[in-house]
């Protein structure tokens, strides 16, 4: 069939049509893609230049915290000594003691655990939660060193009664039965004040502990108090250095910046040096006739919050002069100007606009004040001593990195639950001339 000229050229002309409109979709794909590459392009090479700051994050913040995380939920050490008992444990319904059988699968790890040098690791970690633990486990693999029926089971089952009552009970059966896996919530459990330790029939242990609730509590009222007045001495300092010029403020600003410049142990240790029995406080007091006797000042709380004040001090002043040097001098003035008093321009006009300084300075010195050491350990009596007093005894004198990673993690999260809110409010605040 042959179709006329003007036929053949509408119907060349809708085809042109019909594929122009097939093209354009695929068109705009292709343009978006171009965008959103030439887009991802720009962004990476934006963020190379913090590739640095980001890699030393990783390797010294993230890779750290995660790993006292992963120490802090890492409970394996019963799972890996007795697997076969805890599994057969899985069966028992907690009452009583277990099926004779039982006695004789453990006795046979015990063994083994013995050969593998993993018993003491099994006893410390059960004495941690048992009174009496290590000697429990200990004793019952050396018991298991002597002559008896080894193909008898009831013959393990007195053998390890023999060794200690408590197998004939039904607490460290359910210890046991507990832990029959590499993670656990024991040692947060723990480091968050709930009763952890039970007797051998199971009930609640009387046997005195750390009371963890306490000693946050203590570590938060410390940092609070030395935040505040860090902040009521800093504010009048900051406000002068702010508002000097030339060879005063600098002067100033050199005396703020002093303390960094000497080790944080030999400021603490000029504290002892002056607040000893036979000090150079209580010498002076004495020479002039104000006090009969030497004043207990040393390993008190008041020596630990004026120790700390002093360390504190240029972390809370050093952001209030850079938001105080930002604020312009004539809005006070003229509030003067218009009638207002002295105390009355600086409470309505400067203090408002120094807000951001003063959160940003007492936030970081409640944050740093909340992982302090050393200060209270030398100059702080035995009721002064913070979190971090524990977590280095934890991990240097007792080993036990579990229950210190624990009071870490709690340590960190409770700082982050108060530091971040604050650090966005004073963000959200802050002039975008600080």
């Amino acid at each position: 069939m042959t179709l006329p000229y003007g036929d053949v050229g509408l119907v060349m002309t809708q085809n042109d049509a019909h594929g122009a409109k097939a093209a354009a979709p695929t068109a705009r794909v292709v343009v978006r893609s171009s965008i959103r590459s030439d887009s991802h392009r720009r962004a990476v090479r934006a963020a190379l230049p913090a590739a640095p700051l980001l890699i030393f994050l990783l390797l010294f913040l993230v890779i750290p915290i995660g790993s006292i995380v992963h120490t802090a939920v890492s409970d394996g050490e019963i799972a890996r000594a007795l697997p076969l008992t805890t599994q057969a444990l899985q069966a028992w319904d907690g009452d009583d003691v277990p099926v004779t059988a039982v006695y004789m699968t453990l006795g046979q790890e015990l063994e083994a655990a013995g050969h593998a040098g993993s018993i003491r690791p099994l006893g410390r970690r059960v004495g941690y939660e048992l009174s009496r633990g290590a000697n429990v486990i200990l004793g019952a693999q050396r018991t298991l060193s002597k002559d008896f029926d080894r193909a008898d089971p009831q013959a393990w089952k007195a053998q390890l009664i023999k060794a200690d009552p408590a197998w004939g009970q039904s607490g460290v059966w359910s210890i046991i039965r507990h832990y029959n896996g590499r993670y656990s919530a024991f040692y947060l459990r723990w480091a968050t004040g709930f009763p952890v330790k039970i007797e051998a029939d199971g009930r609640l242990s009387q046997e005195a502990s750390y009371d963890f609730r306490s000693i946050y509590l203590r570590t938060i009222l410390i940092s609070l108090v030395v935040t505040g007045l860090t902040i009521l001495i800093g504010y009048p300092v900051a406000y002068v250095i702010a508002n000097s010029s030339g060879r005063t403020a600098a002067v100033l600003l050199f005396f703020i910046l002093l303390p960094f410049w000497t080790s944080l142990l030999v400021r603490t240790m000029s504290w002892i040096v002056f607040l000893q029995t036979n000090g150079v406080l209580n010498n002076t007091l004495a020479r002039t006739g104000l006090i009969p006797e030497p004043l207990p000042l040393l390993y008190t709380r008041m020596a630990t919050i004026i120790a700390m004040i002093q360390i504190q001090l240029p972390f809370t002043v050093l952001p209030m002069i850079s938001v105080m040097r930002a604020i312009p001098t004539n809005q006070v003035k003229a509030a003067r100007s218009l009638g207002a008093g002295p105390l009355r321009a600086h409470a309505t006009i400067f203090l408002p606009q120094s807000i951001p300084g003063i959160a940003a300075g007492g936030l970081l010195t409640f944050v740093l004040c909340l992982g302090f050491y050393l200060t209270p350990a030398l100059v702080g009596g035995p009721s002064d001593q913070m979190v971090s007093f524990f977590i280095a005894r934890f991990t240097n004198e007792d080993l036990n990195w579990g229950l210190a990673s624990a009071l870490s993690v709690i340590l960190i999260f409770g700082a982050g639950l108060v530091a971040l809110p604050l650090a966005r409010h004073v963000a959200r605040h802050s002039s975008d001339r600080i």
